[in-house]
């Protein structure tokens, strides 16, 4: 349950949410900055300024997000779109730790497994990733427009440029070759002012892995 006042001022982005309350909380969900009031067995991960933050309930919270100051030059590495670079703001996971599936590093290398729609900050300097890299690979990609290019991998090899012909605008890009046909829709996105702001610039462009990725590698204990 949240309480809301009269006038509500913008604050997190909800990530994702499990428990009873979670149907009020859809993924890319603006909260405002009130108290959130959780139910047993409630739990939300929300992404603001400050980075990502997770409560459980039972209890109540506030959500009122501080200066991101000290994440100020962290933050500044999420706005760098280089494949092998990964920014954290706030504590980092414990090592060890079971990570998951593989995903692609940082937020801007775009994933190659599957059709989506993605984001992009400079059109011209684009990285893909593949998740098997046992094998040498090679893709042909194909732009809306008509223009086309090949992409390949050594064996190992888990990123690539995006081939010269077919960078430099957004659009469709059409990759085959794989073990099916993927579409990447890319949407261009402008450098945002912090974490919350730039959740939301992805969030509204329907890049919605990325807002994932993002929360992700914000991700505070």
């Amino acid at each position: 349950m949240l309480a809301m006042p009269a006038v509500a001022v913008a604050g997190p982005l909800v990530v994702r949410a499990a428990g009873p309350s979670a149907p009020q909380f859809r993924p890319g969900m603006r909260l405002p900055d009130t108290p959130l009031t959780l139910k047993a067995g409630d739990s939300i991960v929300v992404l603001d300024a400050r980075g990502t933050r997770s409560f459980s309930g039972p209890g109540t919270f506030s959500l009122a997000a501080p200066s991101a100051a000290a994440g100020e030059v962290a933050f500044s590495d999420l706005l760098v779109q280089k494949p092998a670079r990964r920014a954290r703001i706030g504590a980092v996971r414990a090592g060890g730790q079971d990570q998951g599936p593989p995903t692609p590093p940082g937020v801007w290398t775009l994933d190659i497994r599957a059709s989506d729609t993605v984001c992009v900050l400079d059109p011209t300097s684009i990285a893909l990733w593949r998740a098997d890299t046992a094998a040498a690979q090679s893709l042909r990609i194909a732009r809306d427009d008509g223009a086309s290019g090949t992409v390949s991998f050594a064996a190992g090899q888990a990123t690539a440029a995006l081939p010269a012909a077919v960078a430099g605008r957004a659009g469709t890009l059409t990759i085959s070759g794989g073990k099916s046909v993927v579409t990447l829709t890319i949407k261009q996105v402008t450098a945002a002012a912090d974490v919350g702001a730039l959740g939301i610039a992805l969030v509204e462009a329907g890049c919605q892995s990325q807002f994932e990725r993002l929360a992700a590698n914000t991700l505070q204990n």
